[in-house]
């Protein structure tokens, strides 16, 4: 089951950015993909995994036009909710319902660790994706202690993250590749991005983009 269906986890899904903590890992992740799409065309965006629309807004923010899908109705109830600019449909990120090279910029925020066959659906973006478009990736480090304590965690539990390698491994094919790493975490989940201490930790979060050849 997906856990993004149970309606509990969806409600509850937006309360660490209302957390010390969680604010303070938000504008990091929204700083890094900000440095990574400040030169890339504006326009029609299609945004995969959306959620309950917290990375939709943002996006909106930075002025593109999205259609924003998700497999989980609670989680796209909520984010219908907030009234955003965006159209959102309940559609699987495996199976695309769009014409070869049809978007110019599709994005996915901490998705991938969720889907079942991460191949296809990078296989997918890449078919839907126009030439020289570009393809922006949020994702969650493999050898981060996230990762490490994912068995304690409910929404991560089952859960298959990526490391950076494989990650660059498996988006070789769609061209030039762009990562910035932050959010370090040490074992007592205390940030420390702005500490000279991070260089013996693994971050927890990639940003990624890439440009279709």
């Amino acid at each position: 089951m997906n856990i993004f269906e149970d309606k509990i986890v969806a409600k509850s899904y937006d309360d660490f950015y209302n957390t010390e903590l969680g604010k303070r890992i938000d504008v990091i992740e929204k700083s890094m993909i900000s440095e990574l799409i400040k030169n890339i065309p504006k326009g029609e965006m299609l945004e995969l995994g959306c959620g309950t629309g917290h990375w939709t807004e943002y996006f909106l923010q930075q002025n593109y036009e999205i259609l924003a899908i998700d497999t989980s109705e609670p989680m796209l109830e909520i984010a219908i909710k907030k009234n955003l600019k965006a159209k959102f449909i309940n559609k699987n990120s495996e199976n695309l319902p769009f014409a070869d090279n049809s978007y110019s910029v599709i994005s996915s925020i901490t998705m991938i660790e969720f889907v079942e066959n991460k191949d296809k659906v990078f296989s997918e973006i890449y078919r839907i994706l126009k030439p020289n478009g570009w393809f922006i990736l949020g994702s969650l480090n493999a050898n981060s202690i996230l990762a490490k304590n994912k068995n304690n965690d409910k929404t991560f539990k089952n859960a298959i993250f990526l490391t950076p390698k494989e990650l660059e491994q498996k988006l070789d094919f769609f061209g030039e590749i762009k990562m910035k790493f932050g959010v370090y975490l040490d074992s007592d989940y205390k940030l420390l991005d702005n500490t000279e201490n991070k260089n013996n930790i693994e971050p927890v979060f990639i940003a990624t983009i890439v440009q279709k050849r």
